[in-house]
């Protein structure tokens, strides 16, 4: 069943996923601790955590110092986005059998013109990343991400050449020129859903209340992300992405595919492919808003 999307879909609204229902709105400070946790639980499994990690074998849920180490890096995330501008969106089961906030999915977003800056990462709580995965390992490879994502993305625009919509003109020094930067996009940074809550819908239902909401402040403005895996690039795939190109890779000569590095103990059964990952991009989420499935499933 289809049906039009409306003003409705901008957070906050109530969704109902089969038989539970689900309150979508802005996220607050006081629940990136239970933001960190889940987010800890969905990426366990990642490669690109497993690079920036340093790790020389697969992290594991069992274990409270990787749980701990990734709960780090996503409290960071979501804080430096909340506190530099960015918007963290989540969906909440309304019943809930216990008292404590309990997050279903969350998204966080970067307008355009806003990116993570140093202040804001060193408030958010870069600093337990470091140390937790050390200096050299963690920025070298936030460094090497940054400079081939935005290598990806500025080739794109570049040969894109997207005029500033008209509904942009007045907003800003960027529009003294013709064509639309990266920059000028938004970015959603992070989306994920609980183990507990997949396939209900709820990331199909973030996303569109992210378009929703970009199209409200900034129309005719794209939207950049990149997937760090074929699933995850398969969902984006079909809520309007397409690929900037076919794939990029990072860590090359240094970790597997599954993002471990090599190490005395592995070091005869792992071939150090890098990392793939896809960078995507919607030239015109507006189109995803005109019509979308009810229950969508991711």
């Amino acid at each position: 069943m289809l049906r039009r999307s409306t003003s409705s879909d901008v957070a906050p609204f109530t969704v109902t996923k089969g038989t539970e229902a689900f309150m979508i709105r802005e996220a607050r400070l006081d629940e990136l601790e239970a933001i960190g946790w889940v987010a800890a639980e969905a990426f366990i499994n990642d490669a690109m955590a497993h690079y920036l990690s340093s790790a020389t074998k697969p992290m594991s849920i069992t274990s409270k110092a990787d749980l701990r180490a990734l709960y780090d890096l996503y409290y960071f995330l979501f804080k430096a986005c909340m506190i530099g501008g960015g918007r963290a969106v989540v969906a909440l089961p309304t019943e809930s059998s216990s008292g404590a906030t309990k997050i279903a999915a969350a998204a966080c977003w970067y307008p355009p013109g806003k990116r993570i800056k140093v202040f804001n990462a060193l408030r958010g709580g870069v600093l337990r990343c470091i140390r937790n995965w050390g200096f050299r390992g963690f920025m070298g490879v936030s460094k090497e991400y940054t400079s081939i994502t935005h290598g990806v993305f500025e080739r794109t625009f570049t040969a894109k050449a997207m005029g500033i919509p008209v509904s942009d003109v007045s907003k800003g020094s960027r529009n003294k020129r013709k064509t639309l930067l990266e920059s000028d996009s938004w970015y959603l940074q992070l989306m994920f859903s609980s183990k507990q809550y997949e396939g209900r819908g709820l990331m199909s239902t973030l996303m569109r209340e992210g378009f929703a909401y970009a199209h409200s402040v900034t129309p005719g403005i794209p939207i950049t992300l990149d997937a760090s895996s074929s699933r995850a690039r398969d969902r984006y795939m079909h809520l309007g992405y397409e690929l900037m190109e076919p794939q990029t890779m990072i860590g090359v000569q240094k970790v597997a595919s599954q993002g471990i590095a090599s190490s005395k103990n592995n070091l005869e059964r792992i071939e150090l492919t890098g990392v793939p990952y896809w960078c995507m991009v919607n030239w015109e989420p507006t189109k995803s808003l005109h019509w979308k499935e009810k229950d969508a499933s991711a």
